[in-house]
């Protein structure tokens, strides 16, 4: 029984947020208790001052009380609620319970001693001094219902013992009412602070629950806007920065500058060493970035697989964020090192300022992703401000891009022939198909220009088949020992069944497969590396051959060479152009042509312009060329009539011979 009593009387330090809520109640709530007590108390001492009542009873005893009630007002109405600590808050909650027994019998005491003193008015009123005040102070307790009981049983029985001692019926009546009234009141009062201590949990749990949401908001937010592989804000984080600077920056009449960078040669990583390498690499360039640009204001993004942004708030010159992206260019051209081996990257970037290229925020990034790719054709490893020039050039573009998609290409397309030379025979042995597009609109349009732009549109796979059949059908009129060269885009090596159409148009022709060479180029092989290598495998097995053009310009690994079905390397130009000048040329040239050797490949030179490139190219052992030395591309028309007569040439010969 004792034990209980204890645990009822005990306060759990524990129940940090129900504690804390009895104490903002009780701040309230005391104050009013105090105020209810000295109105009572002043009024109980005034209407028996002048009494037989002594001194002591009606002014020392009430001017004390009445002064420790103000005191404690003062300290609850003083006190920060908020800057109180738990600890502080429980030692205060403790205090009013230890306080409750001893002031609860003071005035219970002082109250009922006033019944000898003054006539039946005056005795009512000290009776009902001790009754209204313990209720009211047992209500104003009510959320600390330790202190709430404890007045009850402090002063109600206290009463009710003096009451019966009376002798009087109607006290003793009186005294079982107020017996009754305190029960009921105890059980009213511990079930308002059970209520309470309920409501307070469900309200402690329900933010306990807001906060987990708002943390798993918060980190979902997180996540989503974040590259879970760098740690760097990802596409959807950049991209809503810059929306931020557009409205920031178009109010203030400020710029920025979006930069979009991109790794050279990073593809050969995943397809070479492996997607662990890759990873490795990326890690490492987000972390060579972040470096370089500390303390710059600048953020860096990962927005797709080696393509990371920059974002320059407070750029400075068109010269000073030149010489920033250089210095970012420089760090990424140091070696890179992960477990499978070493790799030397570079980085391209393509710069766009705002107002100046652009004044929202899907133009700027067009502008810095233009930027990005006029870069890798012409200044690769180079940062390149988007310009005027560039602007001119999307218009071209994209004019470009309409007479493309709107375009007869039955009509409009054609296809030229460039013939290539064996050098042992002394005749031509093969011509490579030439796309020509002559538009009504725009007149003759470079190769090197639409032909990307038929990629980046998906015009390429229907332009290849055009110009396919028309190559097929003048190859079926050249002579039997003459080869048909035609070049495989990047998206042919890649879509499913494309290389099959080619294949089964050549069987319509009856053109012998063995007389065909489709040729491919490095970076077009390792934009997807598996899936080109099982439409080389179908090439392969069904007797056509395949040739690397421009070899040496892209990654130009053994690690993948040798992996390939490939028959022949055709040698770029760029090789041939400073051949009389420059041994390192020439040495370049020569491990070409020894790795053709080694490998049993045939090897063409293409590029040969002059007489001089070409005693080059010959005493160097080379086996075949291409080039204007030799013979410029010809039309079908013309291709067929040269054909003709050195075949005829060739026939007389042997008869000769």
């Amino acid at each position: 029984m004792l034990s209980r009593l204890r645990s009822f009387l005990s306060l759990d330090s524990t129940e940090i947020e129900v504690n804390r809520a009895r104490y903002n109640a009780l701040s309230k709530q005391v104050p009013l208790m105090y105020g209810i007590l000295s109105i009572n108390v002043i009024g109980l001492s005034v209407t028996h001052f002048g009494s037989d009542a002594p001194i002591l009873m009606t002014m020392i005893l009430p001017v004390a009380m009445v002064a420790f009630m103000l005191a404690r007002t003062v300290k609850y109405i003083s006190t920060d609620n908020n800057s109180m600590s738990d600890e502080e808050i429980v030692r205060s909650l403790r205090t009013t319970l230890n306080l409750v027994v001893p002031i609860g019998a003071l005035f219970g005491v002082w109250g009922i001693l006033f019944l000898p003193y003054g006539d039946a008015g005056q005795n009512a009123q000290a009776i009902f001094f001790n009754a209204v005040s313990v209720s009211a102070c047992a209500f104003c307790l009510a959320h600390l219902r330790q202190a709430a009981i404890l007045v009850l049983v402090t002063v109600t029985p206290l009463t009710c013992v003096v009451l019966i001692l009376e002798g009087s019926l109607a006290y003793t009546s009186l005294a079982l009412n107020l017996v009754l009234v305190s029960v009921v009141l105890s059980y009213i009062l511990i079930n308002i602070e059970r209520d309470f201590v309920q409501m307070i949990n469900q309200k402690t749990e329900q933010r306990e629950h807001q906060k987990k949401l708002q943390a798993l908001y918060e980190e979902n937010h997180r996540l989503a806007n974040t590259d879970s592989l760098t740690s760097l804000p990802n596409r959807r984080q950049f991209l809503s920065k810059i929306d931020d600077l557009v409205d920031q920056c178009g109010k203030e009449k400020s710029s920025f500058v979006v930069a979009l960078l991109d790794l050279d040669g990073f593809k050969a990583i995943n397809d070479v060493f492996g997607h662990p390498a890759g990873d490795a690499v990326l890690i490492e360039t987000s972390a060579r970035l972040t470096s370089v640009l500390e303390g710059r204001d600048v953020t860096v993004a990962r927005l797709a697989g080696d393509e990371f942004g920059l974002l320059m708030r407070r750029p400075g010159s068109d010269e000073e964020v030149i010489w920033l992206a250089r210095k970012a260019c420089e760090a990424l051209r140091e070696p890179f090192s992960f477990d499978e081996g070493t790799a030397n990257l570079s980085a391209t970037i393509g710069l766009a300022r705002f107002p100046d290229s652009a004044e929202t925020r899907s133009h700027l990034f067009d502008r810095a992703d233009y930027a990005l790719y006029f870069a890798k054709q012409h200044q690769k490893s180079e940062p390149v401000f988007f310009s005027q020039d560039h602007e001119r050039l999307v218009f071209e573009t994209s004019a470009l891009e309409h007479a493309l998609r709107h375009a007869d290409l039955e009509t409009e397309m054609s296809v030229e022939f460039q013939p290539s030379l064996d050098l042992k025979a002394g005749h031509t042995c093969g011509l490579e198909a030439l796309a020509r597009w002559y538009s009504p609109t725009l007149g003759h349009v470079r190769p090197d220009r639409f032909i990307d732009i038929a990629e980046n549109t998906g015009v390429i796979g229907r332009l290849t088949e055009v110009l396919f059949r028309k190559a097929i059908r003048e190859a079926c009129l050249w002579p039997d020992h003459l080869t048909l060269s035609f070049n495989l885009s990047a998206v042919s090596l890649n879509t499913p069944r494309a290389v099959t159409r080619l294949l089964s148009m050549a069987e319509q022709f009856g053109f012998p497969f063995n007389r065909l060479i489709f040729e491919i180029t490095e970076s077009a092989v390792l934009k997807d590396f598996e899936s080109a290598l099982e439409v080389l495998e179908e090439i392969k097995a069904a007797g056509a051959r395949i040739a690397i053009d421009d070899f040496g310009t892209g990654f130009s690994s053994l690690a993948y060479v040798h992996r390939l079905p490939i028959d022949a390397l055709k040698v770029d130009r760029s090789f041939v152009r400073d051949l009389p000048q420059s041994e390192k040329s020439t040495n370049v040239l020569r491990s070409i042509l020894d790795l053709c050797e080694n490998m049993s490949l045939n090897c063409v030179v293409e590029g040969v312009e002059t007489q001089e490139q070409f005693d080059l190219i010959s005493d160097l052992g080379a086996s075949q060329i291409q080039g204007y030395y030799y013979s410029k591309p010809l039309s079908a028309g013309d291709a067929h009539m040269v054909l003709q007569i050195e075949f005829e040439s060739i026939m007389l010969h042997r008869a000769a011979s």
